[in-house]
């Protein structure tokens, strides 16, 4: 009587379990990888913020293409000398500031600036895309993990029901029953562990997707991504180093540092104001020095005498940050083929890896757990046996998915690392 109880409580609780999934599934909108990632790319909001680092970027280039406000000068003079009559008079002057060659060399640096700008931004895109599919493929493997619980779970409460009734004829010992209900209790627990990481991952897609789970939660369709490409470690490096942004970034950075050299360099050249004045002088009726009203144009340049800044301390910076651009280039260089090699041996270390499950190693432990399960049900083995080779099939399975998540992982990092994209979901596994 108590194991039929027991029974009916661990079969319950599978039930509210499946409830539960079922109705929390309400909320839940299954995407494609492509159309995830193109929700990220809209709606995400980081890359909302780094676009617009594009707008500041144009802003610079029309704060760099204006000219010199001009000024506009207004006088007045009294010439009297204790009522001597010596007359007054106003001026009206317009002068403008000439900076020769700054303006030219501003507009390329802003352009410039905003072309590494639309690099960064692109590279943003790039490390955004990586981190969110890797999310999205540990998501994957965790439900796949939990499909797998769930169905050994349900293997379980079907041998405890095997229990109660050979347990009715006497033919099972205390320790197998005992076995069952620890293993199950067991399976329950890492079920609920598992929902609550996958729950974590859920919403972590969906903060990628700019939604923060508010009303919908993405989840991604159970699907492996694959690649049938054969990689050429030689052609990858260059590949990389010659077509990825942040390279391509640091390469124009280069760029920028020489037209930031030409900029200190045309800051020695001296400013210089031109002028024109408009005068108007009232009509002098001093007895001794008489003179009619008149008017007088004038015009005139100033400019300073470059003897003490000659703009030395400016031109050595700029020389210096040339030099460190272009260090940085080489290092950034280095980095890359780094990654790429990394990425590469991590790639081929997992598809070795994935040749030995493929080659039937997940099909024989299969059969041997269904054989033990015969001959369990036959009465010929105890419980234990099968609870062995239960464990021995999961752990193969789980290494299996694990596998196919490291390989797929590896995909997503080799890809990112040469700077190209050729990923496609396919599956299920």
């Amino acid at each position: 009587m108590k194991q039929t109880i027991r029974r009916k409580l661990f079969v319950l609780a599978f039930l509210m379990l499946a409830i539960s999934m079922s109705a929390n599934a309400q909320l839940f909108k299954e995407l494609k990888l492509s159309e995830y990632l193109e929700i990220v790319r809209k709606n995400n909001l980081e890359y909302a913020s780094q676009r617009l680092s594009i707008d500041i970027a144009d802003a610079e280039i029309i704060s760099a293409s204006v000219f010199n406000n001009p000024s506009l000068g207004l006088g007045y003079y009294n010439s009297e000398l204790n009522n001597k009559q010596m007359g007054y008079g106003g001026i009206v002057e317009i002068s403008q500031t000439i900076s020769p060659g700054r303006r030219s060399a501003a507009m390329k640096l802003a352009h410039t600036s905003k072309e590494i700008s639309a690099m960064l931004l692109a590279d943003f895109m790039r490390i955004l895309q990586q981190d969110a599919t890797l999310t999205w493929l540990e998501t994957v493997r965790l439900r796949e993990l939990y499909e797998l619980r769930k169905s050994s779970y349900k293997d379980q409460i079907k041998m405890m029901e095997s229990d109660s009734i050979r347990r009715a004829h006497e033919t099972i010992r205390d320790l197998d029953a005992l076995q069952n209900r620890v293993e199950t209790g067991n399976l329950y627990s890492e079920i609920l562990d598992i929902e609550g990481e996958l729950n974590a991952l859920y919403q972590a897609i969906s903060n990628y997707c700019g939604t923060g789970g508010n009303d919908t939660i993405y989840i991604p369709e159970r699907k492996n991504i694959w690649n049938s490409r054969n990689y050429n470690l030689n052609e990858i490096i260059n590949t990389a180093i010659n077509n990825r942004v942040d390279i391509v970034a640091a390469r124009k950075e280069i760029e920028l540092s020489k037209y930031a050299l030409v900029a200190a360099k045309n800051e020695r050249i001296p400013e210089f104001d031109l002028f024109i004045g408009y005068g108007i002088n009232a009509e002098v009726k001093n007895e001794i020095a008489p003179a009619p009203k008149h008017n007088g144009i004038e015009f005139g340049i100033s400019f300073p005498i470059p003897l003490f800044n000659r703009g030395k301390g400016e031109i050595l910076a700029a020389r210096t940050k040339e030099r460190e651009a272009e260090f940085r280039y080489l290092q950034a260089q280095m980095q890359v083929r780094s990654e790429v090699v990394n990425a590469f041996n991590a790639y081929l270390f997992a598809d070795k890896k994935m040749k030995l499950f493929t080659s039937g190693l997940v099909k024989s432990a299969k059969e041997v757990l269904e054989a033990k399960r015969e001959e369990y049900y036959k009465g010929d083995i105890h419980l234990i046996e099968v609870m062995d080779a239960q464990r021995s099939y999961d752990e193969i399975l789980l290494s299996f998915y694990s596998t196919i998540y490291e390989k797929s992982k590896a995909l997503v990092m080799l890809e990112s690392s040469i700077g190209v994209w050729n990923i496609e979901s396919v599956g299920p596994f």
